[in-house]
């Protein structure tokens, strides 16, 4: 996945996950890794996503949803506990909470393993600080130059401020290769920031990097206003399409399939290297099987070999 991102390839397929919580027995995180792991295995992706979670209440005065729980370190959980995934590991590391030397390790062991990471810098002002994003990148480029690291893009923030385009290049310069969106259930949104982008890039002769376009299957209106909580733009007729689904679970996976396809066709015409990172942060099986569902559709679309509305399963001749 390394020589992929170095390549600027488009078609970079990618699965992410959420560390069980920290206050799990051994032997549950044992069955929980084994579980995820055999799962993992059987997925046909470039690369596991490892998120690293953080509490975002200080962010907005909104109630949180559902309730923050600490999970493991993800670094440890990539390399211990799903040692037997073999695909690289892209692992994210909140900065803000990390002093030097704990943010220093964590890059060295994901070189060693030949992994890549993204650095996410705090969720508001108001978060305790004790590394500043930028200062995480001086601290990579000094230390671990060699790991690959990507940055966050967020197309909402890009509708509502402005700049996300600007804050993409600048990360560039700071050694960022490759990019993860926020889950994306707004094609307009999102058509609007890649577009900016390339034109931006295009305009200073840079290329654009590759960007993985998180889908997030969605099986309930809790977890839409969790989304919508997180910042995620849902709009009203897709709002709509699921409040009012027989089968909101099936509708998601459909409409996200649509976003994707919708998505790649607009990259491919602006020569944007875009892939996805299907995302399973749920512990409902129900929606844990619809993301595996999600991924293969999104393989389909990827290779070119998807209809709209076409089942599962089944390629276009």
């Amino acid at each position: 996945m390394r020589d992929a991102i170095e390549r600027r390839e488009a078609g970079l397929l990618t699965y992410g996950i959420t560390p069980p919580k920290r206050s799990y027995a051994p032997d549950k995180r044992a069955r929980v890794a084994a579980t995820q792991s055999a799962r993992i295995r059987a997925l046909p992706v470039d690369g596991l996503v490892v998120y690293d979670l953080q509490d975002e209440s200080d962010r907005t005065s909104q109630e949180r949803p559902f309730p923050f729980v600490q999970t493991i370190d993800p670094v440890q959980y990539a390399y211990e506990d799903l040692r037997e995934v073999t695909v690289p590991k892209v692992v994210y590391r909140c900065v803000a909470p990390l002093p030097e030397a704990s943010l220093t390790s964590s890059l060295q062991r994901i070189d060693e393993h030949g992994g890549l990471s993204v650095l996410v810098g705090a969720a508001s002002r108001e978060q305790s600080i004790v590394t500043h994003l930028p200062e995480a990148y001086t601290l990579r480029k000094q230390r671990v130059a060699t790991v690959p690291v990507g940055g966050v893009l967020i197309a909402e923030r890009h509708d509502s401020r402005g700049g996300e385009d600007a804050r993409v290049l600048r990360k560039m310069d700071h050694g960022c290769s490759f990019f993860i969106t926020q889950a994306v259930y707004s094609v307009v949104a999102s058509k609007n920031v890649l577009s900016d982008l390339h034109y931006q890039a295009q305009r200073l002769g840079r290329p654009v990097p590759p960007i993985l376009v998180t889908l997030s299957p969605c099986g309930s209106t809790k977890t839409m206003e969790f989304m919508r909580w997180l910042g995620v733009s849902v709009p009203r007729w897709l709002d709509n399409e699921l409040t009012h689904a027989q089968d909101i679970l099936q509708t998601s996976i459909d409409l996200c399939a649509d976003i994707l396809t919708d998505l790649v066709h607009f990259a491919r015409e602006k020569n944007i290297p875009l892939g996805c990172n299907v995302e399973s942060v749920s512990l409902r099986k129900a929606e844990i099987d619809a993301s595996v569902e999600l991924v293969h559709r999104a393989r389909a679309i990827l290779r070119g070999t998807h209809t709209v509305g076409q089942p599962p399963g089944i390629v276009a001749p």
